[in-house]
């Protein structure tokens, strides 16, 4: 049985990076093995270089914490101790590259040889893998040679936006994450307005093979083609440089940087007298003087970084015509990496309806027809592309959970991802947005995939269950099937993603008024989701009518499915907690689904209920929307004990607790004022007319 939880209690699970007391005692060495002992010693080629040095501590302390040995670490050992042998070499073959390492494990030996510093680190976090997977201190011998197949692996922190503590940041670098991405109002200041020393962050991240993504929230003032706008820009990225000198990348996105652009297109304001211009703002449209801007960019970051990438996302801009998005990656200067989205703006053709996928989903493992549009003009330029794929277990379809519990599809994504590779050169990857990545099953197969590969990821996959559930693995390998089922049937609309599904039952159901439940102070962002449920169709999907009934369908599979797999590992019979947590997350996301349903079918009552004139009719159908929410507040009471059981569920980074039982009891209340008020309010208004007598 699970133990309750307080709110953020999971960070103090992740803080500890590496697991205690791994080792299986009763696995014993294999006669092509190595066993590992008490007194191993880690050999440095040098005490200078601070990543290799981080590593080596962090693998005596995984071997103390994990399989109850321990290490010592020097620069020379005894030639008869065991010992674990680091350095760096350019000429490791296949594995020559950047994050490259060799493995060989000999006799009484293991060689660690890194093509850089990151590639050492690599290594013996690979070692580590292993043995969690062997259960056991015991490495095959032999040689392993892998290297990365992206220049870079962007995430934020699993404990929240800007919580960088070293702990996270060990964390993401045992997943082979190379680049953490900060939100930044200044050189100074995040996103939620706190002070963040970036100079004291890069230096730390630095010892983790990190490097430093800077995204800058800031309106960009001045157009390029006005007097001083080239020292305007200068100053910007020039106080950026003077915070952190170390800064990796920088991600130019219209939707944060607010380009003041004159592209007769699009407008700085979307609407003048509030009357809308019908035009997208500047930040959703590839304006034709993006060219100038990001020359302007380049040309200050360049002053100060010669090495800093530079990566110009097109994430708002699939709704543009394909010349148009073309057309700007054709004039974008050579000095740029183009980040596209993997997924959004695909349209799903269902039987009677159109859907868009709106903010990214795994309903579709894509990759999608605007990012491979603009793969292959960046192709035909000559220019480099990045993806922002999510492949770090997250996507807007459930908001409040840690991760998509849907490895199959997960596998399918990455496949083609690493086709996109060797078909346009994708170059990196952005694994998740603000909602962070959380340690999973997902992320370990992303690891995997991002290496050279040693071995097929459907088996990877099947050493992870074996690792994670043992006796039970095939159990849960089911239970994951119908969640790869599942997904695949998912409810594709903004309005949903931004609605039940970004908060979980918490979402507020109103009849008539609308309000949002309070947010918590310290958020980021307080309140990223849409009340009240508005299923608006626009040009790229099918008008609600039709797509509201198509939708409740896949509502209903969805539920079937989750029901089927909860069953599955419910039957196991297993107290074990990993599986215990999954089974309980599975239950979160079927209540959503509920709250989803329930939502979409209160919003189809209440445009009846608008334009009914057969009051016998309408009494069935204001008794139609009190079940319902009876229903509803049934789903939001079965929730509270999930949520208590788990602190994770219910949070979201940027939104923090938007569906945890403090929400969900707010819920109640909202619902108890529907049932108790406005139902009563509608059974008055229908039955005015035998109530108060004609007065002519």
């Amino acid at each position: 049985m699970l133990k309750k939880e307080n709110n953020y209690d999971f960070r103090e699970e992740l803080r500890q990076v590496h697991k205690k007391d791994r080792r299986d005692y009763s696995e014993t060495c294999g006669a092509d093995e190595l066993e590992l002992k008490n007194g191993i010693c880690i050999v440095l080629p040098t005490w200078e270089d601070a990543v290799i040095y981080t590593a080596a501590k962090d693998f005596a302390d995984y071997l103390f914490v994990s399989m109850g040995i321990g290490a010592m670490i020097a620069t020379v050992c005894p030639s008869d101790v065991q010992k674990i042998q680091l350095s760096l070499s350019q000429d490791i073959g296949e594995a020559s590259g950047y994050s490259g390492y060799s493995i060989t494990t000999e006799d009484d030996c293991i060689f660690v040889e890194g093509y850089d510093s990151r590639g050492v680190m690599q290594g013996l976090f690979f070692i580590e893998d292993l043995m969690n997977l062997r259960k056991g201190p015991f490495m095959k011998k032999g040689n392993i040679r892998r290297r990365a197949l992206f220049d870079f692996r962007m995430v934020q922190s699993p404990l929240g936006m800007f919580d960088y503590t070293d702990e996270a940041l060990s964390l993401m670098a045992h997943f082979g994450y190379d680049s953490l991405d900060v939100w930044l109002k200044d050189g100074w200041t995040t996103l939620r307005g706190d002070y963040i020393d970036m100079r004291s962050l890069a230096n730390r991240a630095e010892k983790y093979g990190i490097k430093i993504n800077i995204e800058l929230y800031k309106v960009h003032a001045m157009h390029p083609e006005e007097v001083g706008a080239q020292e305007y820009y200068d100053q910007m990225y020039g106080n950026l440089f003077r915070a952190c000198p170390k800064i990796g990348s920088i991600i130019l996105e219209g939707e944060a940087n607010h380009f003041v652009s004159r592209d007769p297109a699009a407008c700085i304001e979307s609407t003048v007298d509030d009357i809308p211009t019908g035009k997208p703002k500047t930040g959703w449209w590839p304006c034709k003087d993006y060219p100038q801007f990001a020359q302007m960019i380049i040309n200050a970051v360049r002053k100060h970084s010669k090495d800093t990438q530079i990566l110009f996302s097109t994430y708002n801009w699939g709704f543009a015509p394909e010349e148009d998005r073309i057309r700007l990656i054709e004039h974008l200067p050579d000095d740029l990496t183009v980040l596209a989205t993997w997924d959004m703006f695909h349209q799903f053709r269902n039987e009677n309806s159109v859907s868009n996928i709106p903010d990214y989903s795994l309903r579709f493992i894509g990759p999608g027809e605007y990012f491979q549009s603009e793969a292959v003009a960046c192709k035909k330029r000559g220019m480099k592309i990045a993806s922002i794929s999510n492949t770090g277990g997250k996507t807007w379809d459930f908001g409040v959970i840690p991760y998509e519990p849907a490895p199959g599809r997960w596998i399918e994504r990455l496949r083609r991802i690493i086709h996109a590779r060797k078909e346009w050169g994708v170059s990196g990857l952005q694994e998740c947005i603000h909602y962070g990545f959380y340690p999973s099953i997902v992320c370990e197969l992303s690891k995997w995939a991002a290496f050279t590969e040693i071995k097929p990821l459907e088996q990877v996959y099947e050493d992870l269950l074996r690792r994670d559930f043992g006796e039970h693995s095939k159990k849960v390998r089911e239970a994951f099937d119908c969640f790869d089922e599942a997904i695949a049937s998912y409810p594709i609309s903004d309005a949903d993603q931004y609605g039940g599904f970004r908060i979980g039952p918490a979402y507020p159901v109103w009849l008539l008024g609308a309000g949002k439940k309070p947010a918590m102070e310290h958020a980021v962002s307080k309140d990223i989701y849409y009340v009240p449920y508005h299923p608006y169709g626009r040009e790229r999907t099918s008008l609600p009518g039709i797509r509201l009934i198509e939708e409740l369908a896949e509502l209903q599979t969805m539920d079937a499915l989750f029901e089927k797999g909860i069953s599955i590992l419910e039957n196991t019979g297993s107290d074990e907690e990993k599986l215990l947590k999954l089974t309980n997350m599975i239950k979160f996301m079927k209540n959503t689904c509920v709250t989803v349903k329930h939502t979409k079918e209160v919003y189809l009552l209440v445009q009846r209920l608008r334009f009914e004139s057969d009051r016998r009719v309408l009494d069935d159908i204001i008794d139609q929307l009190e079940r319902i929410l009876l229903a509803e507040k049934e789903n939001v009471e079965n929730t509270i004990p999930i949520v208590q059981c788990d602190s994770v569920l219910g949070w979201e980074p940027g939104m923090e607790y938007t569906g945890d039982e403090a929400a969900l009891r707010w819920k109640l209340r909202q619902l108890d004022y529907e049932i108790n008020h406005t139902i009563g309010e509608l059974r008055v208004a229908n039955g005015l007319i035998d109530t108060i007598q004609n007065k002519d």
